[in-house]
């Protein structure tokens, strides 16, 4: 190895045990001078050359810099990419960070486009965590319901629930939590019979894997009262917001706010009926276990 190359392995050490410590600033310092090292040492699609960039970056993020710490990133991932064969597990891993970054900060279509880098590495790695690939999806979907693209968002959702089911098995708790999102995005496009079908399910899951009263159920069994609600079906849905509340009842604790929404739906649903007397009074009900 030569003199320049061992000195640059030297500081990227030290930067690590500094990183590891949580000395952050030193670490930086480190960081800088390893990055003008490598630039002299290394030609410019160099893996190290790359990997000091993306250090350096990591850092800057890991100290809440998100700004600064981009362009160092976004100019490792483009050196990366150059190269033949591409490092999937680098492009993932920048790409990732690069999506969530641009995410946080309001840049939705470059997001995007970070998410989908992401995503196509993950395809040609074929051993990222499902929870890790499923949350990327999800926040692809999110993105283009929030900018009014539905449509667009659908796929990704079902991407999302195949992942899930694929490595974890029809009947497992994460699975339910993606039938769960997605029934609530067929609940919002007014495809009720789509998302009756999604809480369906859901609800079956979470009803099997947990015996006794539970917060997933409760909110299964309020999720499914909103599509039988929508469609008109009010006898329907007050059974189900009713058997929605008496589970965030018998649970130990103070309800959460979910707890409050469910009795403000069914309160809904009771005035429509002309029952005025009722709904106040499971509104009051509901801030007095709140204690409000």
């Amino acid at each position: 190895m030569k003199g320049e190359e061992k000195l640059w392995s030297i500081l990227n050490d030290k930067l690590e045990m500094l990183r590891a410590g949580n000395r952050l600033p030193e670490a930086i310092r480190v960081g800088e001078t390893a990055l003008e090292l490598a630039r002299r040492t290394f030609p410019e699609t160099h893996p190290s050359l790359a990997l000091s960039y993306e250090r350096l970056g990591q850092l800057y993020d890991q100290q809440g810099r998100r700004a600064e710490a981009k362009p160092y990133l976004v100019k490792a991932l483009r050196m990366i990419e150059k190269n033949e064969p591409a490092d999937q597990r680098a492009i993932y891993r920048m790409a990732r960070r690069l999506a969530y970054l641009c995410d946080v900060n309001g840049s939705q279509e470059e997001a995007i486009t970070y998410y989908e880098k992401a995503i196509h590495a993950e395809g040609e790695l074929g051993a990222v965590l499902h929870s890790d690939l499923g949350t990327m999806l999800n926040n692809v979907a999110l993105i283009y319901r929030k900018s009014g693209r539905e449509k667009a968002a659908e796929p990704y959702y079902l991407h999302a629930l195949e992942i899930y089911e694929k490595q974890l098995g029809l009947e497992h708790a994460d699975v339910a939590a993606v039938l769960n999102n997605l029934g609530v995005f067929y609940t919002n496009e007014g495809r009720f019979e789509e998302a009756e079908k999604m809480h369906d399910r859901a609800l079956a899951i979470r009803r099997k894997a947990n015996p006794g009263s539970h917060a997933d159920i409760a909110q299964s069994n309020c999720n499914l009262a909103v599509v039988y609600h929508s469609r008109g079906d009010l006898a329907r849905a007050g059974e189900l917001y009713r058997e929605s509340l008496r589970e965030w009842e018998e649970m130990a604790g103070k309800p959460p706010e979910d707890y409050e929404i469910v009795a403000s739906n069914y309160a809904d649903l009771l005035r429509s009926l002309g029952k005025a007397r009722k709904a106040g009074s499971i509104e009051s009900r509901a801030r007095k276990m709140r204690g409000r």
